[in-house]
């Protein structure tokens, strides 16, 4: 499941899983997107606390959390995970392959979130707040992500490391 709001409400400050990363406001609507990278390649991006999608170092989504489900990549396909208590007490997480129509909608809600905030990017109307790097390093790989129209590719493995 995701994370509760209250766990997210300063990712700038606390992701660091993320060593470079930034926020954007956008102060007509409050929305706010939080994107940040391990390296350069392997990019987070979180609209609020739901939804989140983080990609490996190829650029592939490996990883989505999404109304509240966590979502996980493996062999080139969306899997939601679902928590299952083991007679041993422990607690597994059983995946369950997403259908066609479904894995649609994910990458549907991640062009949404990309519109949405390559938008608030475009009308100059977003506050920029970064760590790690320079507000200029930040919009410039911000808005080269938002420019590429390339298809999602989903990765073979929830691992960063493509």
């Amino acid at each position: 499941m995701a994370r509760e709001e209250a766990n997210r409400e300063d990712l700038l400050a606390e992701g660091v899983n993320l060593p470079e990363r930034g926020r954007v406001i956008d102060p007509e609507d409050d929305r706010e997107f939080v994107l940040g990278w391990r390296n350069q390649t392997a990019l987070s991006m979180f609209d609020g606390a739901d939804p989140v999608f983080q990609f490996n170092t190829n650029g592939q989504l490996r990883r989505v959390y999404l109304d509240g489900h966590k979502l996980a990549a493996d062999a080139g396909r969306l899997s939601q995970l679902t928590r299952m208590a083991m007679p041993n007490g422990q607690i597994k997480l059983q995946p369950h392959p997403l259908t066609d129509e479904q894995q649609r909608q994910v990458c549907d809600r991640l062009a949404e979130s990309k519109a949405a905030l390559s938008q608030t990017l475009d009308n100059s109307l977003g506050r920029i707040e970064t760590i790690g790097l320079e507000p200029d390093e930040f919009l410039r790989r911000v808005r080269r992500w938002c420019e590429d129209s390339t298809s999602v590719t989903i990765a073979d493995s929830p691992h960063v490391d493509g």
